[in-house]
């Protein structure tokens, strides 16, 4: 998930294609460290696709799922 965080606020900051270079330096800026594996995978499933385009029909999957849900339980009175 963090190779993904990273690749998303580069291409928000302009970079439209961050290869694997750009992603471990940017990762390696703030001391973390890329897995290999996990980037490999990650640039092979974005290969040729438009973040934009993902990130709307991801939007448009999860409103499928619903929302909301019954809210927290009132507090205790504190009787004294």
């Amino acid at each position: 998930m963090k190779e993904l965080a990273v690749y998303m606020m580069l291409v928000l900051g302009g970079n439209a294609t961050p290869s694997k270079d750009d992603v471990t330096k940017a990762m390696s800026a703030v001391g973390l460290e890329a897995d290999a594996s996990s980037l490999d995978r990650l640039l092979a499933d974005l290969d040729g696709k438009d973040l934009a385009e993902l990130m709307e029909s991801g939007k448009k999957m999860l409103a499928k799922f619903g929302g909301g849900g019954g809210g927290g339980g009132g507090g205790g009175g504190g009787g004294g």
